[in-house]
């Protein structure tokens, strides 16, 4: 993806015709691109979020903030589009949805006809739920540790189908890459239909080896779905290496876009298998690819706008960059309270199982109270899970973090587990 960096700077449209927060970083990040290592590096895409300076946010596992490009993008088109509801006006979006859609293949390294424009993850995931042909006594194997949208949707359809769905425990932290393969591969049946598992969950930050768990699937015929929603844009994800059937993202985590935003792959020899969830106006049995699994009516158009440009931030800064970053200061959280007498880590160290999301539980404190203390003592905002097994704080860092930020989050967590 580096290649993809050096293309956008040369590619980068007229930046006279670009608001001033794109054109000042965008020249400001040129000037800098020998230097992403540096913590003055980091400091000047930290600067291009508005957040509070009180405020340590590592939560990017539930939303981000978008950047001020971003949102002076997706201003100005908010503003034309109301100023000009017209349809001679609106006709602009569908070229750029077309782009979009472009920048979004080559982003995950698949072809633009696989692409659909979702509003989340939940509702792609759920296009594959309810669009994949299943019968009574077929069966959907799942993890204990899916998101509710690619866990409960399975069995409320099946409640209604009867099909099976089997859900498999999760072991915190994993083991190994080797035995999460070998629960899969065990578990599936002559009657397997589905795998439809989490590529990094947001319960544990477990990475689940997609793979090889999509090659598994690949040589029985089963159709694999992958939840990206804790993978894309922090991790530089490859689908035509991992080989998966599907895979959906939302905009708003850790690509830093705009809410309701998202994206939904369908590899090209599924996508016919796939039954649209919703009909309405402008659809029709012969759009090309998965674009007929994003007819839903009126769209926010601008919306599509504010996606693109967060797709473009990203290609600004570089996906190895970002990935390589996000990975600097999870490790540093994740190995520094570790270290603390009191403080279990449920996420695991090795890169090759996990991501972003980092988990730890403080054994002689109530989640809830540690939750709180951080919050009111200390600005951190964080996640918690309450109870079960994977109890605890949730830190999710991302490019706006700096190093000094997780170190005040470590000696937090130490004064309160101490």
């Amino acid at each position: 993806m580096e290649s993809s960096r050096r293309n956008f700077f040369l590619s980068l449209p007229a930046l006279a015709a670009l608001p001033a927060s794109w054109t000042a970083f965008s020249t400001a990040l040129r000037a800098a691109s020998s230097t992403p290592d540096s913590e003055a590096y980091w400091s000047l895409v930290k600067r291009q979020f508005p957040l509070s300076d009180d405020l340590i946010y590592l939560n990017a596992a539930n939303v981000c903030p978008a950047s001020r490009p971003v949102l002076d993008r997706h201003a100005e088109f908010m503003r034309d589009f109301q100023s000009n509801p017209s349809f001679q006006n609106r006709a602009k979006y569908e070229a750029m949805r077309e782009r979009l859609r472009d920048k979004l293949a080559r982003m995950l390294r698949v072809t633009s006809d696989e692409i659909a424009i979702t509003r989340n993850t939940s509702e792609g995931t759920n296009i594959v739920v309810k669009g994949v042909d299943l019968k009574p006594g077929d069966e959907v194997l799942i993890t204990d540790h899916n998101h509710p949208s690619n866990n409960d949707s399975w069995k409320v359809r099946a409640q209604r189908e009867g099909f099976t769905v089997s859900s498999l425990t999760v072991r915190v932290p994993a083991a190994s890459r080797e035995e999460l393969i070998s629960q899969i591969e065990k578990a599936v049946t002559p009657r397997t239909r589905v795998i439809a598992v989490t590529h990094v969950t947001s319960t544990t930050g477990i990475m689940y080896p997609a793979r090889e768990i999509a090659e598994i699937a690949r040589r029985r015929g089963i159709w694999m779905h992958l939840d990206g929603a804790q993978s894309f844009a922090a991790l530089d994800v490859n689908l035509k290496e991992i080989g998966c059937d599907s895979y959906s993202a939302s905009a708003h985590k850790w690509l830093m876009g705009p809410l309701e935003a998202g994206v939904l792959f369908v590899r090209s020899d599924r996508i016919a298998s796939v039954w649209p969830s919703i009909v309405t106006a402008g659809w029709t049995d012969h759009l090309k690819g998965a674009r007929k699994l994003e007819v839903y009516g009126q769209r926010d158009d601008p919306r599509i706008v504010a996606l693109e440009s967060a797709v473009d931030f990203t290609l600004l800064i570089g996906m190895n960059a970002i990935e390589s970053r996000m990975r600097f200061l999870a490790t540093s959280l994740k190995e520094q309270l570790s270290q603390i007498p009191g403080v279990r880590l449920k996420t695991n160290l090795e890169p090759e199982l996990s991501g972003g999301v980092v988990k730890a539980d403080i054994s002689r404190v109530p989640t809830k109270q540690a939750y709180d203390s951080l919050w009111n003592e200390h600005r951190i905002s964080i996640a918690m899970t309450p109870s079960g097994d994977s109890q605890g704080l949730r830190f999710s860092p991302h490019i706006y973090n700096s190093r000094q930020e997780i170190q005040r989050t470590v000696d937090a967590v130490k004064a309160l587990a101490s």
